[in-house]
């Protein structure tokens, strides 16, 4: 298998990190010890090297310290604790029938924010259930509850094709991983961690859904490139965008990597596109989440240079190039995410151009504040 060292990514959006970022690491390290979270993993110290806090500072660069902002380091924390424990090369990752009820249970405590056992994972993500009512809204939290929801019923998804050796398809895979790598539950606390809400009505508006979509799935490709190396090193999964391209066209993984660069290249120039299209036709907090999702891009690729998580030999497994070399993507668009570019998004566009749809707020007049400016 002749994958490169180090892949080059394209991502012409701006670097930016908080300056509270080890601030954040130094108390999530805390919580995560005050839950002894490490002693739930298969392998104890592997937690520490993630450095959860660079990730929430690439990610919510304009943040203030506040509560929010440790929420959502904490929440990326718990999240890479499950991921290690129970998904992936985790001990319920071939088994679906554990990994289902165990995805119930972590469910009701989202839901109430009373564990429904004792293990760490359980009480720690009470924890963070319970911090959500002093800090968002009923509409945040329900967002944040199902976003997490879907997150848990996909690692019973990723754990039924390990289970029988089977590998999705380019299809299936392309739009599972929307949910599986819980972004919509970290897309879900960006306007909790700065403080602010989005309009529900705004967020259900098929052009934004398509960008919140889209930063979901690219985020999750691009780890999928990242991690390549560890997750083969580590353990037999064939659940990544490579191994979906190598299956459908009968090629191997070294022959997949450039149609998978090609491909998430396409869709990066599709979030970019639509994003400046609709950047002056949605509310001052709707333009914040936007941006938000622009940052979790950048961010993530940016803090996967820099993890010990996904180094090889002692260097990075991705770095970024803010110029496109890779040929375009010329293969059929995979059709449960094919309707990003449907006409449905172009005529929310148009339509929110007409007066009787323009928003009557003062939050649309607001001056505009990029991530990181």
């Amino acid at each position: 298998m002749d994958i490169p060292d180090t892949v080059v990514l394209w991502c012409p959006l701006p670097p930016a990190i908080n300056a509270n970022w080890q601030r954040w690491e130094r108390r999530t390290i805390a919580w995560m010890n005050s839950y002894s979270l490490d002693a739930e993993q298969r392998e104890a110290g592997r937690l520490r090297g993630i450095v959860a806090g660079e990730l929430a500072g690439r990610t919510i660069p304009g943040a203030d310290d506040t509560a929010g902002a440790q929420f959502s380091t904490d929440s990326l924390m718990w999240l890479f604790a499950f991921d290690d424990a129970y998904c992936d090369e985790g001990r319920y990752s071939h088994d679906p029938a554990s990994m289902a009820i165990l995805a119930a249970e972590m469910g009701r405590t989202a839901e109430t924010g009373h564990a429904v056992q004792s293990s760490p994972l359980a009480l720690a993500l009470a924890d963070l259930r319970q911090r959500l009512t002093g800090l968002a809204g009923p509409v945040q939290i329900d967002r944040w509850v199902r976003a997490m929801k879907e997150y848990l019923s996909y690692q019973v998804w990723e754990a039924a094709f390990r289970s029988t050796g089977r590998v999705p398809t380019f299809d299936q895979y392309a739009v599972a991983r929307i949910r599986s790598g819980s972004m919509e539950v970290c897309t879900m606390t960006l306007d909790i961690a700065a403080g602010y809400e989005v309009s529900a009505v705004e967020l259900n508006r098929p052009m934004i859904r398509a960008l919140s979509e889209m930063a979901c799935a690219l985020v999750g490709w691009d780890n999928d490139v990242a991690s390549y190396f560890k997750e083969h090193e580590r353990g037999d999964t064939r659940i990544n965008l490579l191994d979906s391209i190598a299956h459908q066209y009968a090629i191997d993984p070294a022959q997949a990597l450039p149609l998978a660069i090609a491909f998430r290249d396409v869709v990066l120039a599709r979030f970019l596109q639509l994003s400046a299209e609709v950047t002056g036709l949605v509310a001052f907090h709707t333009r914040r989440y936007l941006d938000g999702l622009a940052a979790w891009i950048r961010g993530n690729l940016d803090w996967s240079a820099n993890t010990a998580r996904y180094r090889r030999a002692g260097s990075s497994t991705v770095a970024v190039s803010e110029v496109r070399t890779q040929p375009v993507w010329e293969g059929p668009l995979p059709p449960g995410i094919a309707w990003w570019w449907q006409p449905a998004a172009e005529d929310d566009c148009r339509n929110a151009q007409s007066p009787s749809n323009v928003l009557q707020n003062s939050d649309l007049e607001a001056p505009r504040k990029l991530p990181g400016r």
